[in-house]
């Protein structure tokens, strides 16, 4: 039997193949099948987009990744499917290069991981290896010291490995106020991509605290609470063992260390901005339990998937 698309999956998959224009990425079926929910398989979605002369027109499909028809004509199909798995090929190293590294992460965390362009296997050659972590509650402070000198003894003993950016962090306390309460897609599809170096239970909780991500993306959603399922072994927990976090040792750093990165988060954007890197200029969110990375190219995508928080809501 043929698969009919519905007028929201039709929607859905215009808006993910456009987001991921902007990311420099391309997406394979096997993704708009997670991400949309479509009860089918690749080869039935496939033939969906040749009977739909809606996305046919706007689309092409080449070695199961869709191909937008104006990028297709700028270069041969073949060839920007090969850029594509150059860079998903390049995110695997950098997640073998992060997992190797996260091990030293361990202590004072409930939860390691890699987020960005490496978590969506789309990895430019000068991608970051950007970290989402979430720390004891009042310890997140002296996790990100700690974190930053490890990071960069590792860069000077491994030249090659890619810049190590701690640019999502969060103690358990605000972690579980931010996903308790109703997010914007962006936030939902980031989390549910995270590539999980340890901590897979503190991973599920968050996400059974977060159901509301299932109206955006429900077989995504479901999908990631079968992979975190309770009768897999906690992986981190044990490495946030110890004293407790001191509250005092936290506000002190809150002030010292948080206003230096706030004066090196100014002296970078100037260098970004100088550069004509605008989509790269960043909003530094840091609070006594959070340190967030905003960039300009991270809200322009926020507003692209707008239409999907209509579509959910």
């Amino acid at each position: 039997m043929s698969l009919a698309l519905t007028e929201k999956q039709e929607r859905e998959i215009e808006a993910f193949c456009h987001i991921a224009k902007e990311n420099g990425a391309l997406i394979s079926l096997r993704e708009l099948i997670e991400l949309a929910a479509i009860d089918s398989n690749e080869n039935e979605l496939a033939a969906a987009f040749d009977s739909d002369s809606k996305l046919r027109s706007k689309f092409m499909l080449e070695s199961g990744y869709v191909l937008e028809r104006s990028t297709a004509m700028e270069r041969t199909s073949r060839q920007t499917v090969e850029v594509e798995e150059r860079s998903r090929e390049r995110a695997q190293k950098n997640l073998k290069s992060a997992s190797r590294f996260g091990a030293s992460l361990k202590r004072g965390t409930v939860l390691v991981s890699v987020s960005g362009g490496n978590s969506f296997l789309s990895a430019k050659e000068d991608e970051d290896i950007d970290f989402f972590c979430v720390t004891k509650t009042n310890g997140m402070w002296p996790f990100m010291l700690r974190a930053l000198v490890l990071a960069r003894i590792h860069r000077l003993a491994n030249r090659e490995v890619p810049e190590l950016c701690f640019s999502c962090i969060m103690d358990e306390r605000w972690a579980t106020q931010e996903f308790g309460k109703r997010q914007h897609p962006i936030f939902a599809r980031d989390a549910l991509t995270a590539k999980v170096l340890a901590g897979r239970v503190a991973y599920r909780g968050l996400l059974e605290k977060a159901q509301w991500m299932k109206e955006y993306f429900p077989a995504f959603y479901s999908m990631r609470l079968r992979e975190t399922s309770p009768q897999e072994p906690q992986l981190l927990r044990e490495g946030a063992g110890g004293k407790e976090s001191s509250v005092v040792l936290n506000s002190f750093l809150y002030h010292t260390l948080g206003t230096f990165l706030r004066v090196k988060s100014w002296t970078l954007n100037r260098k970004l901005t100088k550069a004509g890197w605008h989509s790269a200029v960043f909003a530094t969110r840091i609070g006594v339990g959070h340190h967030i990375y905003e960039s300009n190219r991270y809200r322009n995508l926020r507003t692209m998937y707008g239409g999907l928080e209509n579509d959910g809501g």
